[in-house]
């Protein structure tokens, strides 16, 4: 009861839903009818709901009925969370986010559960820093370490997320608001994650996105408890860049030259996956450009939207093949789950599961 009730309350949360309105919302979509006084005794674990009742909240909540006697596998509101989202981002759209993640992650764990894959060791003590990180600079130094422990060398980094599940991190896309950009927790010191924003359609941010995760993941512990969260921020900012575009790169491409064609930027964004603004930024703090070019080039940018369209324009391909999809069929194909288990773990339709689970 008190696992039916906690997963009731949340699947409403996450649907954004009060309990008036998934009231309203059962007697419109399904004909069953309750009241918001009766989901508040389901909630409350004060009474339990009918089979038919139970089968109308799982439609209208759009989550199947073994859903809602799931064990948990941690709770959310334990999880450290760093989030990093605009500042118009509500907190009602916050909370549902962070159910939708923890249902995600713990299918994720779920299905490595039946696969008998362990977390692997992310060799983090490798990459301590020697003392307090309080600046850019710091943060270039850790990523240039991170670089090298990794054997990256100065070669774009090709697939961030296939990188990162490689190294056994968890990187999960979700569907959200473009408020949403990105968000890391570490689960029982061993299961480290990161969720990006799937509707985002600049590759190149959620690139950024994915490595200042993967900072917060490796240096949170480590900022000096002087700066505030917006320096951190900045911090990690820095680390991502430099992760996805070591400087020296910038220095030998463009160290010394008095004008660089904006077209020679496009080339370098193609080619490492990072944004010609990020680019820029880059370009200023290695003293390669000064004050007054940085300005002219945002300047330009504001004044002509031609300019502003084309240096914008996403031109970077990584493919975004889900490793939790690829398991969860590994596992159907091995008869380690049912065709009905692999739909309620993907949150497919058992047609569509049926018609992708093709072996040879």
């Amino acid at each position: 009861m008190e696992i039916f009730a906690k997963r009731l309350h949340q699947a409403r949360l996450k649907a954004k839903l009060s309990m008036e309105m998934l009231s309203i919302l059962m007697s419109e979509k399904t004909g069953v009818k309750i009241t918001k006084q009766a989901i508040s005794k389901y909630e409350t674990a004060k009474m339990a709901p009918s089979s038919n009742v139970l089968l109308a909240m799982a439609e209208t909540l759009s989550v199947d009925e073994g859903y809602f006697y799931r064990p948990f596998k941690f709770n959310i509101d334990d999880l450290s969370i760093s989030f990093r989202k605009k500042s118009n981002s509500r907190i009602t759209d916050q909370k549902a986010l962070e159910i939708k993640i923890q249902d995600q992650v713990e299918r994720y764990l779920e299905i490595e559960e039946i696969l008998g894959i362990m977390p692997k060791n992310i060799l983090q003590e490798k990459l301590t820093p020697a003392g307090l990180l309080a600046t850019n600079q710091d943060m270039v130094e850790m990523a240039k370490k991170v670089r090298r422990q990794w054997g990256l060398g100065k070669a774009p980094i090709a697939n961030t997320q296939e990188l990162l599940e490689a190294l056994g991190i968890k990187v999960l896309l979700t569907p959200a608001s473009t408020d949403f950009l990105g968000v890391s927790g570490i689960i029982n010191e061993k299961t480290w994650i990161i969720v990006l924003n799937s509707e985002d359609i600049y590759i190149e941010r959620r690139r950024l996105t994915t490595m200042h995760e993967l900072c917060h993941l490796l240096y949170n512990k480590y900022f000096s408890p002087q700066l505030s969260a917006h320096e951190k921020e900045k911090l990690c900012h820095a680390f991502a860049n430099e992760m996805l575009l070591p400087g020296v790169v910038l220095i030998d491409l463009f160290g010394g030259k008095s004008q660089i064609a904006i077209e020679e930027l496009i080339s370098v964004s193609k080619y490492f996956g990072i944004s010609v603004d990020a680019i820029v930024y880059k370009l200023k703090d290695l003293d390669i450009i000064g004050e007054r070019r940085f300005r002219n080039y945002f300047i330009l940018k504001n004044m002509n939207p031609r300019f502003k369209e084309s240096v914008e324009k996403p031109r970077y391909k990584e493919d975004t093949t889900s490793r939790f999809q690829a398991m969860v069929y590994s596992a159907l194909g091995q008869e380690l789950i049912s065709t009905s288990k692999a739909a309620a773990l993907l949150g497919d339709n058992i047609s569509n599961v049926r018609n992708k689970a093709a072996t040879i």
